[in-house]
């Protein structure tokens, strides 16, 4: 102890002894470092250096989930388990604070999964419960925990859990029709046919917007479009010379779609006064991209990008304007469809039916009608749509 005592008494007197020599070096580190930076070779590598370390340092966090993440993939879920557990106790995740805390919610992701591979219940619904509470404004939260739920606690029918959590999810997302089939498929196995139409109700009413992309020869034009199934109209300020402007095709993301009627306004031509009569466009033949006709006038996506498209006759004066009368769908699989027809009919309400029936294209599969949203780019984490996109 006297020892310690003493050799620090040692080095202060050494500074106090040289002090002037100690700040006198100091402050020649210091100018020799300014004068280092104002040469721009010098100070861009400097400057590079420090921010690579940074970024270095900043991306540990990220590196280790990436390994936690591949011995899942692999199926070293006992491993993983281990593993995560670590990371989660070292930088547990607690609320939203900045984009990079959003990493957590991949953690208890994976953490959940590897809990449920091992067959640890009850571990596993805890760790889903904590990435609800995490972020509960993100519905993918509520989705994952839903659907464990749905694997983990459900019996002869689905689990209470499940249905919760369906129903956390379209509060967040009302368009969003996994969750309405979990919802539905419960109240189902229960034969409560009621929920289920007020469900699908909702689903159709749900605010959702779509950009219908039209085009006549070069022109173009965007019409934002409640997606409901209900028939709204659009006039647009489309203009084409005279002659054969080319088709007028429409491009709807990926959704079906009915064009009920399509207006054109031609052009006023030179020397005559009274206005030109609007021409009604033939809506057969169309010619189809990646989508289908069915009954009533319809067309069905088969693909991600879907096109409709009607020729135009010659007008002497070309084209100044045009009106149509569209309807856009919800996506709807088969199976859910029957479903709600069922619920309907054991209801007793015929003319609910006829009316949800004329707001409602079904797809054949719900991997179909899940990718019809799936493919939106505002649906993707991360990406924002483009207006000019025309798809």
């Amino acid at each position: 102890m006297r020892q310690a005592v003493s050799a620090v008494e040692g080095w202060r007197a050494v500074f106090r002894r040289h002090e002037r020599l100690f700040a006198a070096a100091w402050l020649g580190a210091l100018l020799f470092g300014a004068a280092a930076l104002v040469l721009t070779p010098v100070r861009v590598r400097v400057l590079g250096g420090l921010q690579a370390a940074v970024d270095r340092w900043d991306e540990r966090w990220t590196r280790r989930l990436v390994r936690g993440e591949a011995m899942v993939t692999r199926g070293d879920y006992a491993g993983a388990a281990v593993y995560l557990e670590r990371l989660d106790a070292a930088f547990p995740a607690r609320d939203v604070r900045h984009g990079r805390d959003k990493q957590r919610e991949r953690l208890l992701r994976l953490l959940g999964r590897s809990y449920e591979a091992l067959d640890r219940k009850g571990r596993a619904m805890a760790t889903y419960d904590r990435l609800v509470a995490f972020d509960p404004l993100n519905y993918h939260n509520h989705f994952e925990r839903a659907r464990a739920a749905e694997r983990l606690l459900s019996g002869w029918a689905l689990a209470p859990e499940a249905r919760d959590g369906y129903a956390e999810v379209l509060k967040l997302f009302p368009s969003h029709l996994p969750s309405v089939r979990g919802y539905v498929d419960y109240y189902m196995d229960r034969g409560e046919f009621l929920p289920v139409v007020q469900a699908y109700r909702d689903y159709l009413d749900a605010f959702l917007i779509q950009r219908v992309v039209i085009r006549l020869g070069e022109d173009s034009a965007v019409a934002l479009l409640q997606v409901d199934g209900l028939p709204h109209d659009v006039e647009l300020p489309l203009m084409a010379p005279a002659g054969s402007p080319g088709p007028l095709s429409i491009q709807s993301g990926g959704f079906a779609l009915r064009v009920e009627w399509v207006t054109l306004r031609p052009a006023t031509a030179v020397g005559v006064v009274s206005p030109a009569e609007l021409v009604d466009l033939p809506l057969e033949p169309a010619t189809l991209q990646n989508m289908e006709p069915v009954e009533g006038g319809a067309v069905r996506p088969t693909g991600d990008t879907t096109m409709v498209a009607y020729a135009i006759p010659r007008l002497r004066s070309g084209v100044a304007g045009a009106h149509l009368r569209i309807r856009v769908y919800k996506p709807v699989d088969e199976d859910l469809w029957q479903a709600v027809g069922k619920s309907y009919r054991n209801l007793l309400d015929q003319p609910g039916l006829a009316s949800a029936a004329e707001r409602t294209v079904a797809l054949s599969s719900a991997e179909a009608a899940d990718a019809v949203i799936g493919h939106q780019l505002w649906a993707r984490e991360g990406l924002e749509a483009r207006l000019d996109d025309g798809r």
